[in-house]
C-alpha cells in the first residue's frame, strides 16, 4: 500500500513538474521582461511607441534627404545597405521596411524584408540562403545583446531564428523562397496588450 502511494505521488509530481515545464523560448522571454530594460531604438531615429503619423514624417523626411526610397508596390521603404570596403559582392542588399501599428495607430513593431539587389533565380550566390547569415550578423550588430536562438514554429518542419533583449523580440523567419529574408522586430509590451 505504501508503495503504491509513493508511487502515485511520485507520478503526480513528474506530471505537475512537466506541466509546468516552459520552453526555452519561453523562460528567454521571462527572463528579459525582468530585466526591466527598454529597448525602444530600432533605427534612422525610429522607435517603439511612436505614432504611425511621426513614422510617415520620418520617412518623408528620409526620402527628401535621398536615404531611402519607395518600395516596390508602394508597401515598403527602401533602404540599399553601405557597403563596407571588405564586401566583395557585386550586389548591393536591399532591405524593405514598414512599421508594424496597433489600432491606436501605435508601432509597435516593424517588418523588414532583406534581398540582394541583382538577385535572380539562376544566380545560386546572390539567393537568400547564402544571404541569411549576413543578415543574422548585421542584425547582432545592430542591435547587440543576446544571441540569436531556434525556435519550432507551429509546423513542426518551420525553424525561426529568436532574439529577445529586454522589450526586444527580434524573429528571422524560415525561408520561403529564394530571394527575401523576412524579419519582424516588435516590442513585447505591446503584446501583452494585444492578448
Amino acid at each position: 500500500m505504501l508503495r503504491n502511494s509513493l508511487l502515485m505521488f511520485t507520478l503526480s509530481v513528474v506530471i505537475l513538474v512537466s506541466c509546468d515545464k516552459k520552453s526555452k523560448y519561453e523562460q528567454v522571454v521571462l527572463e528579459e521582461k525582468a530585466t526591466g530594460k527598454i529597448y525602444d531604438s530600432l533605427f534612422f531615429d525610429f522607435t517603439f511607441g511612436q505614432t504611425k503619423q511621426q513614422f510617415f514624417n520620418q520617412c518623408w523626411q528620409l526620402n527628401n534627404q535621398q536615404k531611402v526610397s519607395q518600395g516596390p508596390q508602394n508597401s515598403f521603404v527602401q533602404y540599399i545597405l553601405p557597403k563596407s570596403p571588405k564586401d566583395s559582392a557585386t550586389s548591393s542588399i536591399v532591405m524593405l521596411f514598414y512599421g508594424i501599428f496597433d489600432k491606436d495607430q501605435i508601432m509597435t513593431g516593424m517588418d523588414f524584408k532583406f534581398y540582394h539587389s541583382g538577385w535572380s533565380m539562376w544566380n545560386k550566390d546572390l539567393q537568400a540562403e547564402k544571404l541569411l547569415p549576413q543578415v543574422r550578423d548585421s542584425l547582432l550588430k545592430w542591435y547587440p545583446g543576446n544571441d540569436f536562438f531556434e525556435v519550432k514554429g507551429k509546423n513542426s518542419s518551420e525553424t525561426f531564428l529568436t532574439k529577445v533583449d529586454g522589450n526586444r523580440r527580434i524573429v528571422i523567419e524560415p525561408l520561403k523562397d529564394t530571394k527575401d529574408i523576412d524579419v519582424r522586430i516588435d516590442d513585447l509590451r505591446y503584446e501583452q496588450k494585444t492578448k
